[in-house]
């Protein structure tokens, strides 16, 4: 997630012609200086949003909304607004809408102008954005300069490492963006209520350890760490998602675990977002299947590539996608209670 192709970087000059061309420039005052339109200050307005790159001030409730941020669209929708440009992370949904974010889209198809690699700065640029945001991205110096010269753009919080916020500042973070920060609130306050009751129903699951596998290759195992919203989603059904080895471990947000090592991965439960093909290389992985919790049946597969999209929905881990998730995993996690 931390490299980036060069050509990120060589579109930038492209980018900014194509904004100037589309947009044109702010009205100029006879003595050269820019001569702002009367305006009445709309509630929640003007805001200044600081994060990882510096801070940036939204004047006006934005119309035109990009999200370069890999499950920004989510919020964003979740708030009202149809954004006019998105991020397609994986498995290539219409305008990077997922089944569990369609019925708050509205409007035509947002454009791609970012496949979670490479931002199209230009298709950003001729969108003629008034706010982008990149909350849920790892942007660098050079590419957030270029974007904040065809917009005001929201980068991903100082708090948190890229790709490691929770879902909850990335809501209350869009909400203030567009002037919307009380309906954030209370769309965190009802799915923080959701998991409270899963948590209430289900008290056992406080005392299990739970780890989220990212991959297996190469005679090696990857958990994800605390701080991954996949984590992060597991942790809030109530599972302890850190034992005490992981943490030292964890590098550009997962811990290796060698082959030799195996054992670490012998918790209490596995859950794996895995595509099919994954699934059947574990199935045929000697060493995995010698862990006594893949043994005595306590590992759950949430396929991320085909309908319903459980694992998905589990890896977005956002405002929209939780109660989604939740109506797919609980399910299941409760059918392995039963089979102890």
């Amino acid at each position: 997630m931390s490299s980036r192709m060069s050509l990120r970087l060589l579109a930038g000059a492209a980018a900014l012609a194509v904004a100037v061309t589309a947009c044109g420039g702010p009205a100029q005052s006879p003595g050269g200086s820019q001569a702002p339109a009367p305006q009445q200050a709309a509630p929640g307005m003007p805001v200044t949003i600081d994060h990882a790159l510096g801070s940036t001030t939204i004047t006006a409730p934005p119309q035109r909304v990009v999200t370069v941020g890999w499950s920004d669209q989510d919020p964003v929708l979740a708030l009202g607004v149809q954004p006019v440009g998105t991020t397609e992370w994986f498995n290539e949904q219409p305008g990077a809408i997922f089944p569990w974010a369609t019925g708050a889209a509205s409007g035509p198809t947002p454009e791609i102008v970012s496949n979670a690699g490479e931002i199209n700065f230009e298709k950003v640029a001729a969108l003629r954005p008034d706010l982008i945001l990149a909350l849920y991205e790892g942007l660098d110096r050079s590419e957030y300069d270029t974007l904040s010269k065809i917009a005001p753009t929201v980068a991903h919080s100082a708090q948190y490492d890229p790709f490691g916020a929770p879902w909850q500042d990335m809501t209350l973070t869009a909400g203030r963006a567009l002037g919307r920060e009380q309906q954030a609130m209370d769309l965190v306050a009802d799915v923080e209520r959701r998991f409270v009751a899963v948590r209430a129903a289900h008290p056992q699951w406080a005392q299990l350890t739970m780890l989220v596998m990212a991959a297996a290759e190469g005679g090696t195992y990857q958990v994800f760490s605390p701080q991954d919203p996949k984590s992060r989603f597991f942790a809030e059904l109530g599972f302890r998602t850190e034992p005490p080895w992981l943490g030292a471990r964890v590098q550009d947000n997962v811990a290796t675990v060698s082959a030799e090592e195996f054992e670490l991965l012998d918790v209490d439960r596995l859950a794996w977002t895995s595509d099919p093909d994954t699934m059947q290389v574990l199935r045929d992985d000697p060493i995995y299947n010698r862990l006594d919790v893949v043994r005595s049946g306590r590992v759950s597969y949430f396929d991320y590539t085909t309908p319903p999209f459980p694992g998905a929905a589990i890896t977005f881990n956002s405002v929209l996608s939780i109660p989604y998730a939740l109506e797919q995993v609980v399910p299941e996690l409760e059918r392995m209670d039963a089979r102890r």
